[in-house]
Formats: structure tokens, sequence, C-alpha cells
């Protein structure tokens, strides 16, 4: 095992991260040394600032790394230079997934951490082949991210000289210092602001107006408060899920991701006639959901469509310019008329 080879991966990281950074593209926010303000409040100051993490002393940055990162993945009891790679893989995207894939790769699951079979495992393959495929995993999962065009450059060249450096530890071989360049912006999945964002004031101002238009029709106040705790529950549910999504996207294996992402878009240039179908879907909703409304007597559509039955024919209409745009202009995603 390779336990004074802290300073020499540090040193590499270092050099990689650079200095102070706030992105507005990078999930990690204020950050300085690699070390993010979420760390920094965590190990040096719960009320830390984007200021003292600028002013960051290079040792407290040393001691975050220490512990936060290779104490945490158990780097000391690694081979020599699969330590390095573990412990910039785990800087870089998160120590939960560098645990994952560590896991996966050896063929143990898929728990989020560096277990004992993990440790033991990883002594028995040949370190440069483990050290390959774990930068392959690492780059495809780096290429599926929406911060790739970015931060892409930097990192596909952080990638190459981790696998470099880190081959030439496992032969034992005297690595130079590096001369890296700086690999700005935390590989990991953004947070999904704007859509937990989204979603939760949508359904607050849903659940708003729908209790409006109760008590405009003399509802009572309990059908009112009902209404409105709804919409609050909705909201975190919202919230909660996309975060959740996120999780599930920084965990899952990057080849899966890299293939749904591949999938869709293959089935975007398939599906030429996508409009035509959401528009016949959405008259199709909106005129069940109308109906729904207009039978519980939330919303008075009567001076719009007077007609008994015209939410009825709307969706009709609905249904049918589905089936008329699957059945009357050849496959979907055809050009033959």
């Amino acid at each position: 095992m390779a336990a004074n080879n802290f300073d020499a991966s540090l040193s590499r990281v270092l050099k990689h991260e650079g200095g102070y950074t706030n992105h507005p593209s990078d999930p990690g926010g204020p950050t300085n040394f690699g070390i993010t303000i979420h760390d920094y409040r965590r190990y040096i100051d719960a009320n830390g600032t984007a200021a003292d993490v600028r002013n960051m002393r290079l040792a407290d940055a040393a001691q975050i790394y220490r512990v936060r990162y290779w104490q945490a993945l158990r780097c000391d009891e690694l081979p020599a230079g699969l330590d390095y790679a573990v412990f910039d893989y785990g800087v870089n995207s998160g120590i939960e997934r560098a645990a994952r894939v560590m896991q996966r790769l050896l063929g143990l699951g898929n728990a989020p951490a560096m277990t004992d079979a993990v440790i033991a495992a990883s002594r028995k393959p040949n370190a440069a082949d483990l050290i390959g495929k774990l930068c392959d995993e690492r780059l495809v999962f780096l290429k599926s991210l929406r911060t790739w065009p970015t931060f892409g450059a930097g990192w596909g060249r952080r990638v190459a000289d981790v696998r470099r450096d880190a081959l030439l530890m496992a032969r034992g071989e005297v690595v130079a210092p590096s001369d890296a360049a700086e690999a700005k912006g935390k590989a990991q999945v953004p947070q999904p602001k704007i859509a937990r964002t989204t979603t939760a004031a949508g359904a607050v101002i849903a659940s708003g107006a729908a209790a409006h238009t109760a008590a405009s029709s003399g509802v009572s106040w309990t059908v009112i408060a009902l209404i409105l705790a709804t919409g609050f529950v909705c909201a975190g549910l919202g919230w909660t899920c996309a975060m959740l999504w996120r999780r599930h996207r920084q965990n899952a294996p990057a080849g899966a991701a890299f293939t749904v992402r591949k999938a869709l878009a293959s089935l975007r240039e398939r599906v030429k006639g996508w409009r035509t179908l959401l528009f016949g879907a959405a008259i199709t909703v909106a005129g069940g959901a109308l109906d729904i409304l207009d039978a519980f007597q939330l919303v008075d559509i009567s001076p719009l469509l007077p007609p008994d039955h015209a939410l009825k024919i709307i969706a009709v209409i609905g249904v049918v310019t589905v089936v008329l745009r699957l059945f009357t202009t050849g496959r979907v995603g055809s050009k033959d008329f």
C-alpha cells in the first residue's frame, strides 16, 4: 500500500482544482482549492461566507482533503496509483460516486462505501487494469453531464493526466511534478434549481387559484384549507422528487445514463410528428380537466361553451386528432404520404 502517497496525490489535485471560482454553472458554488463552501462550513466554519472561502488557507484545504476524501475513501489501503485515481474521482465527482463505481467495477454491488470487500478485491486484479477501467467510466460519466460543454475540455485533460500519473505510480516509477492546467467545475449532476422551483411554485399557484375559485363558489373554509394544504404538499413532493432525481442521476452507472440520453435523442429524431401528438393530447387533457372541474362546480364555463356537451366534444376532437395523425399520414416519423 502507499500510505505516504497523500502528499503527491494532493499536489496533483490542487493543480487541477486551481484557485477561487464561483462559476454559475458549477454546482459546488463558491470554491477554492477545490473545496466548496458547503465543505468549508462543515469542517472549518459553520458560518463561513464566500469571502472566507476566497481567503481559505492551504493548510485548511489540505485538512479537509485528508478527512473528507482521502480517509473516507480509504485511499491509504488501496494500491499505489489506484489510490490517486480514486481520490481525484471523489474530489471531482463526490466520494459516494467514486465508491459506487469501485463497487460496480469489482462486481460487488452498488453501495456508496469503500467496504473491506472493496479494499480486498482491489488488491487482486492488476492495478493498471482497474485504473484504466475507472478512468474510462469516469470519462463516459463526464460526457453525459449537461455541463460538459462548459467544463468538458478541462475535465478531459484532467482524466488523461490522472490516468497517466496513476499508471506510473502503479508501476513504481518516479512521477515528475505535474504541470497540469486547471479543470474548473465540480463534475456532478447540477442541482435542478429551475425544475424544482417551477414545480413547487406551480403547485402553490394552482392551489391558490383553485382555493380562490372555490371561495367564490361559496365552498366551506374547511374545503378551501384542504385545497391549499394539498397544494403545499404537492409543492413539497415536487421539490423532493427533483432532488431524488438529481441524486439518482449522480450515482447511476455512466453507461446507462449515456444510453438513455442517446435513446431520447433517437426518439426525438424518429417521432417527427411529436408536436401534433402533443397538441392533440393537450386538447384531450384540457377538455377532460374542465369537464371534471365543471362537474364539481369549481369552474363555470357556460359563458365560453354554452352547449351541454361542448367539453366532451373538445375531448373527442383531441382523440380524433391523435388517431388521424397516427393512421392517416403513415407511420409516425415517416415522410411518406
